[in-house]
């Protein structure tokens, strides 16, 4: 198979455990592209988080992609949305019934802002810290929200979140799709907006066939990704159901395993 275009997640694939971007990562992504690949970078930060990287990339100059919002916002190489998912307003009262009573924070984004409700926890600020955006805490979040929203980003407690996914899944799992990105954020987003079906309005767009497409992940929410594409690789370092949902498993994101898959494939 000749692929034609690199999909890759951020945290703790494209970037090691430190939150870096190595040289040699980028420098292989660079001349990955140089030599005729597309690449895309795919997240399910809001897309303001993901731009910086995009640009170090070089994506623009390249003809490459981004998606934020695990695929509820896909962006090509002008900074243009070309797909958007939004989460039917209809459940942020149902899904907040269930999160209520619990010990979460229950998370929004509104253009380049974070929205919180008020039960502030230890894993709260690591979103806005690690793409460096304020958080704004509000009494009322259900009330509060008046914009289509891409998603719910809970945060908390991993063993908490296990089981807040359990009651989610069964009131609206054939509805929304839930899942975790991390073990201390769970994601509830608009039902088949996913990083695969972002991956394949990217290749849509590029005019590749999704067979055509690598993809790199390590966490959950990666899987539709990997699974979509033609060749899905996990990092060392990702979790035991990504690893088996991968076709190829590379090296961990602290001894650049990108660089390593790509060496291997023959793409640089």
């Amino acid at each position: 198979m000749k692929y034609k275009l690199i999909a890759t997640d951020i945290d703790d694939t494209l970037l090691n455990r430190k939150k870096e971007l190595t040289d040699k990562t980028r420098s292989a992504l660079i001349q990955a592209q140089k030599n005729g690949y597309i690449v895309a970078v795919a997240s399910g930060r809001l897309p303001y988080g993901v731009r910086p990287f995009a640009g170090a990339l070089e994506v623009g100059r390249y003809g490459g992609y981004y998606m934020g919002f695990n695929g509820g916002a896909v962006m090509n190489s002008r900074d243009e949305l070309i797909g958007a998912g939004y989460l039917d307003s209809k459940y942020i009262e149902p899904v907040y019934e269930i999160l209520r009573p619990t010990g979460a924070t229950t998370m929004v984004h509104k253009g380049d802002m974070i929205y919180a409700d008020n039960k502030v926890n230890d894993y709260t600020h690591i979103e806005s810290d690690v793409i460096g955006l304020p958080l704004n805490v509000v009494d009322d979040l259900p009330s509060f929200i008046d914009w289509d929203i891409h998603k719910f980003l809970i945060s908390g407690e991993p063993e908490e979140l296990k089981e807040i996914e359990s009651r989610l899944t069964a009131a609206l799992g054939s509805e929304v799709d839930i899942y975790l990105s991390a073990p201390w954020f769970l994601e509830v987003m608009p039902k088949g907006i996913n990083k695969g079906t972002g991956l394949k309005r990217i290749c849509d767009d590029a005019g590749v066939d999704i067979a055509e497409a690598i993809a790199f992940g390590d966490s959950y929410n990666d899987i539709f990704m990997l699974r979509d594409a033609g060749l899905g690789i996990a990092m060392g370092n990702a979790e035991d159901a990504v690893k088996e949902s991968a076709d190829m498993v590379t090296d961990d994101c602290d001894n650049n395993g990108i660089v390593t898959a790509l060496e291997k494939l023959g793409i640089i």
